[in-house]
């Protein structure tokens, strides 16, 4: 038999009693992800929800946009997030993978008369995060939001079973493209190992998320790919894909397109790849990805987004060739430097 996968108690002890004091007193928790949530913020949710629930609390997550239908393979639970709030005030709002409440769109603002009296319990991994909670842990060492959650519950004692062990490792696993990025440290393989020894298993993450893709969406590949270009000498690519692209074969605009962000980024000399998402005729969305020698949220951050040193994003609104024509002065700018 394994011998038993211990963590390591790495939230400072006053800081991790204070999270779990806000929730032995609440009896009804939402837990936010983010705007256009990723499965780190969908898995972390999802995986706290499983926990809550088995020590009796009503817990709902809760997001500003839908998630994609496509994550439901390996995030257990995933029908059960609403974009809607409704019933009793809610006594505790928990904002995981982001460090400012404008990340979960207008949830807040919205249903301000459920969550008035509601403190905020705010985890979070990203380097551009302040805190917006009454009690914040932020640890930029973490490689996802679903590995600092995972140490926290373990450090509290509290339970993982395996649904939420599966939602968890999801979010680590994708985080970190399958372990590959520099973010990936021992404590992360630690972690992902504990939630295995939960019942969880990679393969389940990896094959539908970076390897299956049905055929709408090779299709959709083949169009955005088309439109590969590159300049300074390769270390700077980019590909676009508009509406009339999803529209062709036949896809809901915004969806379909994971992975293409990886695949400019995996180009041979490449150093900064950007990948352009026009939603609107005046709204693009960007995915950055990058090598160790430059860090994704400095371009991010120039357009008002954030991330992770090597996989960021932000939008832009303007035309395609507009946000085209600022983010790639930005990048070559930064390549430049």
């Amino acid at each position: 038999m394994a011998a038993p996968v211990t963590l390591p108690a790495a939230i400072d002890p006053e800081l991790a009693s204070a999270a779990r004091r806000l929730v032995d007193r609440a009896g009804r928790i939402v837990i936010f992800a983010h705007q256009h949530p990723d499965p780190d913020a969908l898995g972390s949710g999802l995986g706290l929800a499983h926990c809550l629930r088995a020590l009796g609390k009503d817990a709902v997550v809760a997001s500003p946009d839908p998630p994609p239908a496509s994550y439901a393979a390996f995030l257990p639970g995933l029908a059960t997030v609403v974009t809607a709030l409704d019933g009793p005030p809610f006594d505790l709002v928990v904002a995981l993978d982001a460090g400012e409440m404008t990340r979960y769109g207008d949830l807040y603002f919205r249903y301000e008369g459920l969550l008035k009296d509601a403190p905020i319990l705010n985890m979070d991994h990203h380097v551009t995060s302040h805190g917006c909670g009454a009690v914040n842990i932020i640890d930029t060492t973490a490689a996802a939001t679903a590995e600092l959650l995972t140490l926290w519950l373990a450090q509290e004692g509290i339970a993982i079973a395996t649904d939420a062990a599966k939602c968890l490792l999801a979010g680590i696993i994708t985080d970190t493209r399958a372990f590959e990025f520099d973010a990936t440290t021992p404590r992360t393989l630690l972690t992902g190992a504990y939630l295995m020894a939960r019942g969880a298993v990679p393969l389940e993450v990896i094959k539908p998320m970076y390897r299956l893709r049905s055929l709408t969406a090779a299709q959709l590949f083949g169009l955005a790919t088309a439109t590969l270009a590159s300049d300074h000498a390769g270390r700077l690519t980019w590909a676009e894909i508009t509406p009339a692209m999803w529209l062709a074969v036949g896809a809901p605009v915004g969806t379909l397109d994971d992975g293409i962000p990886s695949f400019l980024i995996d180009i041979e000399g490449a150093e900064i790849a950007i990948f352009f998402r026009q939603i609107a005729p005046t709204t693009v969305r960007l995915s950055i990805r990058t090598t160790a020698r430059y860090d994704a949220t400095q371009l991010a951050g120039r357009f008002g987004g954030g991330g992770h040193p090597r996989a960021a994003g932000c939008t832009i609104e303007a035309d395609l060739a507009t946000a085209k024509e600022r983010a790639l002065a930005a990048a070559r700018d930064l390549l430049g430097a």
